[in-house]
């Protein structure tokens, strides 16, 4: 077999799967414009929970925190700070939102319609509450974190963060040495979990 044949089988070979590869390419081309906001709001998802992972200087995910009556309740991450701890509480609530920080209920709009729920910040008090219990000398906070599906047109409290708008407190900050007591209460809580 010379090389000109092995270039005429090759050529004969490559006519007959054109049509196929022509056709898997259309059909993929279709997928994407089809799908196309399903795969930006997947990316915009990976880049949420990526930026999430770099806050602070460690985490704990899906916490286990006794709630002082004898249960437990999760907390989606606890974030090690320099100077303290955070508690971060993911929300997903797409839509337009309005809220406040002393009124019982915000509210939601998504297509058109309103819905109701419970002020967070309640239940988040709540939360930092008994993580300060469980570690008394460590001065704790905490955000409500919404994704980059929630607008706030009126504004939102302090406590109320998204990504493109990340605390100092809460970033990654490897020049400050890391408080003693909070190395020690970040071990305490490790072994909660």
């Amino acid at each position: 077999m010379t090389l000109s044949d092995i270039y005429q089988y090759g050529i004969t070979l490559l006519d007959q799967y054109v049509l196929l590869i022509a056709l898997l390419l259309v059909t993929f081309a279709i997928v994407m414009y089809l799908g196309r906001s399903n795969f930006s709001q997947a990316w915009l998802n990976v880049k949420t929970r990526y930026r999430i992972s770099r806050l602070g200087l460690k985490q704990i995910s899906d916490f286990q925190c006794p709630d002082g009556l004898g249960d437990y309740f999760t907390i989606n991450r606890l974030v090690m700070r320099h100077d303290g701890i955070s508690l971060l509480v993911f929300k997903q609530y797409p839509g337009t939102i309005f809220c406040a920080e002393d009124i019982d209920e915000w509210t939601q709009m998504l297509s058109g319609r309103s819905y109701r729920f419970k002020n967070p910040l309640v239940e988040l008090d709540y939360q930092v509450k008994a993580v300060s219990a469980c570690v008394p000398d460590v001065p704790v906070n905490g955000f409500l974190l919404f994704d980059h599906r929630a607008r706030f047109p009126k504004g939102h409290p302090d406590r109320v963060i998204q990504l493109d708008k990340i605390p100092e407190a809460l970033k990654r900050d490897t020049q400050h040495k890391v408080m003693a007591s909070i190395e020690s209460a970040w071990e305490t809580l490790s072994t909660l979990k």
